[in-house]
């Protein structure tokens, strides 16, 4: 007969309860029966967490180094998760993709990041521009490892107009030397994120995508022979070239067909045409004007439009808050045709969502916070992470639609703007479900707390 230990009796609590359930239930089926204890303790160890994200506070936290030698799960990050991290990422986007309307366009926003790191023999960690610069400074590099993140935003069906996002692909940028020296073929940012788009329309077959992303990804890697399902939005560069659609030829003549037509220019100097243009839809002083055409250099044979935002410099001061002055001439472009100038604004303004979820991935999931070295380890822990978050933010949009109301203001009776929830409502949510559950960690200093002690007869009676 086998002997209960503490350590098993936690995690077969976190298993029976609601949050834990529907992790199991999730991801029940892509390991191996071994594999899959070590992912349940990982998984029970990051619902514990608060504010240290490590392995070994999650080994900490539910005792598994009392069933399995720690570095048993190093080497599950390393292996088993890091070769079946993209099942685990189809499950995730399959399952959010449920809470998204089948009228409704799937987007899928695209970003990287940099998590300062310090230490030697770190596989991927350089210095790389940060562009989040204090107030002395715009920019400034950091140490560390870049990522590539992708994130979907769901909309919230209590709370018309407002989303919630959650992470559908994570990827380690590695230089070139960097991948040569670890033997691994080189692959940009925009290719990482292509990895992660071409993922999402592989696992959503029939839906429609629009993936939205910075002027860094508007490149042939990135937005380049989309799948049919799939059109693009993001930022165009002001000295890209836009032809006209090439004539097709009155008579017959040697040579190849013509691939471009007429140069229309480039938004420096399309804004510089005096007529047509229209006032911006949400600020004032600055005017739109919408062409389309070919960007023969990154996307040949296919029509965009491309909507050109120009401003007066004198007129536009810079804001409160505002680091620097918008520039004076900004332009954006889509493969969606049907889009109009207002729309096209619109969505690559909910561009800001992927940000969002990269701060709340530093402050709630725990983003770059393990101590692996090997860049296998360092992709399966983070990937562990950012699956996990995207459970605990499905499950917590399963438990609203089940309860009768969310009050929002009881604890946060001076946050009146406030009126849907956020990440931090979802952390919190799944602590109180997990303290209802009677889930703590375990002792380790104190061990005779895990155990129910019976009164004292000698003990004096409580004041009535």
């Amino acid at each position: 007969m086998k002997t209960l230990v503490p350590e098993d009796i936690a995690v077969d609590t976190f298993v029976a309860s609601s949050f834990g359930f529907f992790v199991m239930t999730l991801f029940q089926g892509i390991f191996t029966a071994p594999s899959w204890q070590t992912f349940t303790y990982l998984a029970c160890g990051w619902a514990l967490a608060r504010d240290r994200h490590t392995i070994t506070t999650y080994l900490w936290l539910t005792g598994a180094t009392a069933v399995k030698h720690f570095s048993r799960f190093s080497v599950f990050l390393g292996c088993p998760l890091y070769d079946r991290r993209w099942p685990l990422w189809g499950t995730v986007i399959r399952r959010a993709a449920h809470f998204v309307p089948d009228d409704e366009v799937i987007r899928v926003i695209l970003d990287d990041s940099t998590k300062k790191k310090a230490g030697r023999q770190i596989d991927g960690s350089d210095r790389y521009r940060h562009g989040a610069g204090s107030a002395r400074q715009e920019y400034r590099t950091l140490r560390g490892l870049n990522f590539v993140l992708g994130a979907m935003p769901l909309p919230l069906k209590r709370w018309p107009g407002h989303r919630l996002s959650v992470p559908v692909g994570f990827e380690l940028y590695l230089k070139p030397e960097q991948a040569h020296k670890l033997n691994v073929p080189y692959r940009s940012r925009c290719q990482l994120a292509r990895d992660i788009l071409d993922c999402a329309a592989e696992q959503l077959p029939g839906r429609h995508i629009r993936t939205v992303a910075d002027g860094g990804y508007a490149t042939k890697d990135d937005v380049r022979h989309l799948p049919d399902a799939v059109q693009a939005v993001g930022r165009f560069p002001i000295s890209a070239k836009l032809y006209e659609w090439p004539p097709k030829p009155t008579q017959k003549r040697r040579g190849a067909p013509r691939k471009k037509g007429h140069l229309l220019g480039s938004p420096k100097t399309l804004a510089k045409t005096e007529t047509s243009w229209a006032p911006h839809p949400s600020e004032a002083g600055a005017e739109v004007h919408a062409w389309c055409g070919r960007w023969h250099s990154v996307l040949p044979g296919r029509l965009i439009r491309v909507v050109v935002v120009r401003r007066d410099a004198t007129r536009c001061p810079k804001k409160p808050g505002q680091r620097k002055p918008l520039p004076p001439v900004e332009a954006f472009f889509t493969t969606d045709l049907p889009l109009n100038t207002d729309a096209i604004l619109s969505e690559y303004s909910d561009r800001w969502a992927v940000e969002i979820e990269i701060r709340d991935a530093n402050a709630f999931e725990g983003l770059g916070q393990d101590q692996c070295r090997k860049r296998q380890r360092i992709i399966g822990a983070n990937t562990c992470r950012f699956v996990m978050a995207a459970a605990r933010t499905r499950w917590f949009l399963d438990q609203v639609e089940r309860s009768t109301g969310v009050n929002l203001w009881r604890y946060r009776p001076w946050y009146r703007p406030k009126v849907a929830p956020s990440q931090l409502d979802v952390v919190w949510a799944c602590r109180e479900a997990l303290h209802e559950a009677g889930i703590f960690p375990i002792p380790r200093f104190t061990p005779d707390l895990a155990e129910n002690h019976e009164e004292p007869a000698h003990a004096l009676p409580l004041a009535a």
